[in-house]
């Protein structure tokens, strides 16, 4: 390749890069029209993604790239108080606390062919979903305390719904069940996005569940005192501080069993 070629290449690189996420979409939408796109598969765990070559060389995310989309409602938003945890901090909330999943598995419909609305738009590579990222959860156990199970629905725009069901082993509470269902599901959501070297901090998130307890314990509404329900609150809060925005809201019972089946 001359350098002239590749001082052009470089050239159009940073053009793309210098795009917001709307002007990005907008891009993409007259490639395809025009016919010049021709599209380059990359295996992702979101399964396989049609990109732009050009586009292929975005190896980071925008730093100051803030998503246009509408803030969730101000009853229910927390804002961090920075962008990232340094590493003293991020090494103190890996410390408190771990889930005692001892079993998991993912169903649903993963051969089910994604949206292909232009408002749920797969995000590119190293960039956060524009739109929120949904987790629907709901956890228990057969004996109270016994053998503790939860599940969480994942809905990650642009790809389809993955359903998880976990197991925590025995002398699991309810309540227990619920928080640590939550802490899998957020745990998975910022693994998926450093897995995608996007930046959790540009994420938004849409969290659901019918524990009353464990919503109203995270937002402070209702005080938590039991040691092992504490540290599990704390453990959610600190997860909950990685991401840029969330909402976290409560539904009917009836709502969990119609995505989750329990």
């Amino acid at each position: 390749m001359s350098e002239d070629v590749e001082a052009r290449l470089l050239s159009i690189v940073e053009s793309i890069r210098a795009l917001t996420p709307p002007q990005r979409r907008r891009l993409l939408r007259r490639l395809r029209v025009s016919g010049l796109l021709e599209p380059m598969e990359c295996l992702t765990d979101r399964g396989r993604l049609q990109i732009a070559p050009a586009l292929a060389y975005q190896r980071t995310p925008l730093q100051s790239e803030t998503p246009d989309v509408p803030p969730p409602p101000a009853s229910t938003l927390v804002r961090p108080e920075a962008d990232e945890p340094d590493e003293a901090d991020r090494a103190s909330v890996q410390a408190d606390y771990r889930t005692p999943v001892s079993g998991k598995a993912v169903v649903g419909s993963p051969a089910e062919k994604s949206s292909d609305s232009p408002h749920e738009m797969a995000p590119l590579p190293g960039q956060a979903p524009e739109q929120p990222i949904v987790i629907i959860f709901d956890g228990g156990s057969r004996g109270n305390p016994g053998q503790g199970y939860g599940s969480y629905a994942l809905r990650w725009p642009g790809a389809p719904q993955q359903i998880v069901r976990l197991r925590f082993g025995d002398k699991v509470t309810n309540n227990e069940a619920e928080y640590d269902t939550l802490i899998a599901a957020l745990e998975a959501v910022l693994q998926r996005l450093q897995d995608n070297r996007a930046r959790p901090s540009t994420a938004l998130l849409d969290i659901r569940g019918d524990s009353a307890l464990v919503i109203n314990q995270v937002l402070g509404e209702w005080e938590c005192k039991e040691p092992r329900l504490k540290v599990r609150c704390e453990r959610v809060r600190s997860l909950l501080r990685r991401f840029g925005q969330w909402t976290l809201a409560h539904h009917r019972r009836e709502k969990s069993v119609d995505v989750l089946g329990h």
